[in-house]
């Protein structure tokens, strides 16, 4: 299966209809409209991910005016067969001697199973109640290569002696969402004028070959700097080749009928070193100084906190920490905001969080901002900060209920809640954050914080009671309710933003 040629990625028309299977050349050079079918919200990002790749390496775009129009018009056939011509049989999935994303010479003998491919399937403890039995059983080869590839680009290594990709182990991808899916990935293609900025020798590495066909050799040390375009988006740290396909049947993951069908693969434990940091154009990147070296890494989700609360460090540049923490977004936001100013921002944002090579959870989601959104990135990291400061207002409360205060002589409950409040408090608050962020607006600014702060104070306050209140009608933990109620009023008056505050709300 050639993901050039054949019909692999599954789709639904626009206006509606069955999920079907079509080919890259129907996607991008036709008139339909299409968005993706798949039942995993991980494959789809990362099928968006990987058409986005195949794009970027094929078909880039020269400058702003090829931006915007490929965003628009249908990619000419010719312009398509051109560029397949010269990657034949590169991104064949079943390639005897190169095969995709793959390394033909791997010995085990040992058969993994494709659950392992798919992140959070298997080996974690809430596995099994989140997950339908037997989604890993039997994939499509369509299926098989948006695994491969998610595996190797989004997810951790397979554990102790296999490495993860060249963002580490769980980074966080944003991109921008268009109409439909053909308009999605060209919105996220790099210029190459835009893509000399950030891999300034992209051009002297084309001839270079993707991983599967020139392999890394065990032990090497590897520089960044050496590493083009097609090697960097298809980058596979680890040993891994396909078992034969097991015949024709419907796919696990897809839900579609197929011809073939893969079951398990090989894999094997392989060393080698990366230094420094690639600059994939898919993620936001932090940069810290530490004792005058300047260490880099891309974003990831580390704390089980809304998305929401990143935003600041997802779509704004900025720097933090007195001075130590420089932020900034992925490439591809860059340059939308560059090529597009004023237009409203539709932005996907996905990854996993994990602990090792254990999936704690994954995430897919959008989040839509209108006109001017980024007119002033500070109002967005106002009201994000202030959301965080009430949420350690209401976390701080019930700590005190819960501890007391031995000097007050105030006997605490000795029952952790707070971290349930906080729990709650990100429940309740979701829709009211999210649509306030969407209506961003830095000419009322002012109006948006005071409606921030009245919601917000209500909604600590009512957490607070509804947690209390069990506890209520014991003579000897009234003073403990007081007590904590009375140091969450306090810290709620001082996190009332204040009038005229010109600072914010420029």
């Amino acid at each position: 299966m050639d993901i050039l040629t054949e019909r692999w990625i599954v789709v639904r028309p626009l206006a509606g209809g069955s999920p079907q299977r079509i080919n890259m050349q129907e996607l991008l050079c036709g008139p339909q409209q299409w968005h993706l079918a798949l039942s995993r919200d991980d494959m789809e990002l990362a099928t968006t991910q990987l058409l986005i790749a195949l794009a970027q390496v094929l078909w880039m775009p020269e400058n702003r005016a090829d931006y915007l129009a490929r965003e628009k018009q249908p990619l000419s056939i010719a312009e398509f067969n051109a560029a397949v011509a010269r990657y034949q049989h590169t991104f064949q999935l079943d390639h005897p001697e190169f095969p995709f994303m793959q390394h033909a010479s791997v010995t085990a003998k040992e058969v993994t199973g494709m659950d392992k491919l798919l992140p959070g399937v298997t080996g974690s403890t809430n596995c099994a109640f989140i997950n339908e039995p037997g989604q890993g059983d039997a994939l499509c080869s369509g299926c098989t290569a948006i695994a491969l590839f998610n595996q190797a680009s989004n997810a951790p290594g397979f554990g102790g002696g296999f490495k993860s990709g060249l963002r580490s182990s769980a980074p966080i991808t944003t991109l921008i969402a268009g109409d439909d899916l053909r308009s999605t990935i060209w919105l996220n293609v790099l210029t190459a004028d835009r893509l000399t900025e950030l891999l300034p020798n992209w051009r002297d590495l084309q001839a270079q070959k993707p991983v599967w066909q020139q392999p890394i050799v065990a032990n090497e040390k590897i520089h960044v700097s050496k590493t083009g375009l097609l090697r960097g988006l298809f980058w596979q740290p680890a040993h891994i080749k396909l078992c034969p396909p097991v015949g024709a049947g419907i796919c696990c993951s897809c839900g579609l009928p197929s011809s073939e069908r893969y079951s398990g693969f090989w894999k094997e434990k392989f060393n080698f070193n990366v230094e420094g940091t690639w600059p994939h154009p898919h993620s936001p990147r932090l940069q810290l100084e530490k004792k005058g070296q300047i260490e880099e890494k891309f974003l990831a989700f580390t704390l089980p906190v809304p998305t929401w609360t990143l935003l600041p460090k997802i779509i704004t540049a900025y720097t933090t920490g007195k001075g130590k923490e420089h932020y900034f977004p992925a490439p591809v936001i860059q340059q939308y905001q560059k090529f597009k100013p004023r237009a409203p921002l539709n932005l996907i944002v996905g990854g996993y969080r994990n602990n090792q090579a254990t999936i704690l959870e994954r995430r897919y989601e959008s989040f839509s901002f209108q006109r001017d959104w980024d007119a002033d990135p500070e109002l967005l990291r106002e009201i994000v900060s202030y959301a965080l400061e009430y949420r350690q207002a209401l976390y701080f409360a019930m700590r005190n209920f819960s501890s007391g205060a031995e000097k007050e002589k105030v006997k605490g409950a000795g029952v952790e809640l707070q971290q349930r409040a906080v729990e709650r408090y990100f429940h309740h608050s979701r829709h009211f954050m999210l649509s306030l962020l969407s209506r961003l607006n830095n000419e009322q600014g002012a109006e948006m914080l005071d409606e921030l702060q009245a919601f917000l104070q209500d909604c600590c306050r009512r957490i607070f009671n509804e947690m209390t209140e069990p506890f209520s009608h014991h003579p000897k933990l009234v003073m403990a309710i007081i007590y904590a109620r009375l140091n969450l009023n306090k810290a709620l008056a001082k996190l009332k933003p204040q009038e005229g505050k010109e600072d914010v709300t420029r």
